[in-house]
């Protein structure tokens, strides 16, 4: 478990979906809990993927039988899965690519105006393909999409890959908009949901005998 926030009051917690801190502790549970359903989704979408390519090959292999339908169900399905309620786990638990060096010599008050931009561009970003999304989810009810009867393809509805996307970027967004809500209305002083900074020039580090920065929190 990683202590984090080392250069404000309160502390947050590291969880394996997100974070846990002193001042929201109820916004905190909505947070985790969505990209908890979000990475459990995604997890087993993943385990699915494997499964069905491994069945595959055995079949092949040693049975020259191929599970038709395996390829465009995991294309089509899967992927879409992974890709995009994990996009919602992995940035409320930390786990995308983020440069920070130099948004940590910055001020206070314009690493504030970065946060704050940055869940906005989000939020608009996650709109749109929100928007694209439910057009694609009402063409495909209106005009009943789905697979041919007869074709080596499962008999799903169409609507239900469309939903993917509407429905994990509704959760993202409000994952998101909780972040730029607590931002907000937090002082000017105060990076409220700066949840990992890791090690900054502001604070130097100590290191336990353990292998735990004091400061950072567990490396």
């Amino acid at each position: 478990m990683s202590i984090v926030h080392p250069f404000r009051h309160g502390t947050a917690q590291r969880t394996m979906f997100g974070y846990r801190t002193e001042e929201h502790p109820g916004l905190d549970r909505v947070q985790n809990g969505i990209s908890a359903v979000c990475g459990v989704i995604a997890g087993i979408a993943i385990v699915a993927i494997v499964a069905l390519t491994l069945v595959d090959v055995v079949l092949r292999t040693f049975f020259s039988v191929t599970v038709g339908w395996a390829v465009a169900f995991i294309e089509m399905y899967l992927l879409t899965i992974v890709a995009f309620f994990g996009l919602v786990t992995a940035y409320r638990s930390g786990a995308h690519v983020a440069v920070t060096s130099l948004f940590y010599r910055l001020g206070v008050r314009m690493r504030k105006v970065l946060l704050i931009l940055a869940y906005l561009v989000l939020l608009i970003g996650m709109g749109a393909l929100l928007t694209a999304g439910i057009e694609g989810l009402v063409f495909a009810i209106a005009i009943d999409e789905g697979p041919i009867r007869g074709s080596s393809e499962l008999l799903i509805p169409g609507w239900f890959m469309r939903a993917i996307l509407p429905v994990s970027m509704v959760l993202g967004m409000i994952v998101v908009l909780i972040d730029l809500i607590r931002e907000l209305i937090a002082p000017w002083t105060v990076l409220a949901t700066d949840y990992d900074p890791g090690d900054t020039p502001e604070t130097p580090v100590a290191t336990s005998h353990s292998g735990t920065d004091i400061a950072g929190g567990a490396r």
